[in-house]
């Protein structure tokens, strides 16, 4: 059972549509208070976009006992 914040991390991403095209957007959740602790968008999804993105989350707010990523 999540008992604490920083126990659970989880990162999804998903593509936004819009009039010309699409951006990318991926954020990190804390699973205990689901909070969106972090979140990136870009024009292209790439995995440095995505690996900034967390290590931005890692620097402010700490490291998770786990990190996951999302399911459908």
């Amino acid at each position: 059972a999540m008992v604490r914040p920083n126990q659970v991390w989880s990162t999804d991403n998903t593509y936004i549509w819009l009039v010309r095209g699409f951006a990318c957007l991926v954020a990190i959740i804390d699973w205990y208070s689901r909070k969106v602790l972090d979140w990136w968008i870009s024009n292209s999804l790439g995995a440095v976009f995505c690996k900034d993105c967390l290590k931005e989350a890692l620097r402010n707010h700490g490291r998770p006992e786990v990190l996951t990523g999302a399911e459908t």
